[in-house]
């Protein structure tokens, strides 16, 4: 049964439509992403289930118990922003006692409580600091525990980690999934960063211009996109230009060379197909099983752990992608090669 759930939810604002039929069923404990590009509705859609805005229409329960309509202050939910908002003007044991003391909480158990969060997010010897004192990802550590302390039913996140560094954002968004599985809690997580909802989630919503694009977890969303936009969003594709296709046989062909592509993912075949294959699928030298093409290398990039390569199969540029490894020398600009690549691994968009 549904911990969290929003049926036919929409928010229109004046003539634009910012969330339409907005329809997600979430399991208590669940980790869910919402992902898409700026003003794809992820936030609005958060906001609604925070209660910070009111939908226009649609229905939100929690729990069975309907929120649609509740202040936000009575629905008991935890929420963590972008910017921290933490108070400049309270240290950190403060911070993450605020909560529970406009609640009235006893003494002894808002200390109690503040011990527990600060044992949680591994700050215990910096109490007594202020914000400014503190890195970007220590507050918002804080931000965080300030939002568990209350122990909220929900707990919502606003791109938490947007505004920091990059290895910060790997290591605080491990701590966020070790504490979201270590309590339990159910979790809304919303991010433009696909490695995030990748690597955090349960389950992950693709959302497009107010529309939710696809619902599955990290492994369906990246494998089996259903629609063209989730696609090319979630990690890199190559999108081809074919001709001659063959839906009966599954074959096609690429600048000349004969291609075959798996039917069962296809999804509307248009007048005008591309052959969508990631670049990590492609493989140097020849196969008797796979898709082979012959072509040259026009630019090698190196990205750290992958070397990135563009080919010019006859004036089409495809993507291909190897591992870095010290002991192989990658091909180099000029180089005629020849790539393979799985019949599993394509399909029609």
């Amino acid at each position: 049964m549904a911990y969290l759930s929003l049926s036919n939810v929409s928010k229109i604002f004046g003539a634009t439509a910012a969330v339409e039929n907005f329809n997600l069923d979430v399991l208590k404990g669940e980790f869910i992403s919402f992902l898409g590009p700026s003003g794809c509705g992820k936030t609005t859609t958060l906001r609604m289930i925070a209660g910070f805005e009111l939908p226009s229409t649609g229905r939100i329960e929690v729990d069975g118990e309907e929120i649609t309509y509740q202040a936000p202050n009575q629905r008991n939910v935890g929420m963590v922003f972008q910017s921290y908002a933490l108070f400049p003007n309270l240290n950190v044991a403060q911070n993450i006692s605020f909560g529970l003391k406009v609640r009235k909480m006893p003494a002894a158990e808002i200390k109690k409580r503040v011990e527990d969060m600060l044992g949680l997010i591994h700050l215990e010897k910096l109490a007594g600091r202020f914000p400014a004192q503190l890195s970007g990802g220590q507050q918002q550590r804080v931000a965080l525990a300030r939002a568990l302390a209350i122990r909220p039913r929900l707990l919502l996140l606003d791109e938490p980690l947007s505004a920091l560094d990059a290895k910060i954002r790997v290591e605080l968004r491990q701590e966020i999934r070790r504490i979201q599985q270590q309590l339990g809690i159910t979790t809304i997580y919303v991010t433009h960063d696909q490695e995030e909802a990748l690597s955090l989630s349960d389950r992950i919503v693709v959302m497009s211009q107010g529309k939710m694009e696809q619902v599955g977890t990290p492994f369906q969303i990246y494998n089996y996109p259903q629609t063209q936009f989730v696609a090319q969003f979630v990690g890199q594709l190559n999108l081809l230009a074919v001709a001659n296709v063959d839906l009966e046989k599954s074959t096609c062909t690429l600048a000349g060379q004969q291609i075959r592509f798996d039917h069962s993912q296809n999804r509307m075949i248009s007048e005008t197909p591309r052959l969508a294959v990631r670049p990590e699928e492609f493989h140097f030298g020849m196969s008797d099983r796979h898709n082979v093409l012959k072509g040259k290398v026009e630019n090698v990039m190196f990205l750290g752990a992958v070397v990135r390569l563009r080919v010019d199969i006859q004036g089409t540029l495809v993507s291909a992608d190897l591992f870095n490894e010290r002991t192989i020398t990658p091909p180099q600009v000029g180089n005629e090669v020849t790539i393979h690549f799985p019949v599993e691994a394509c399909w029609l968009m």
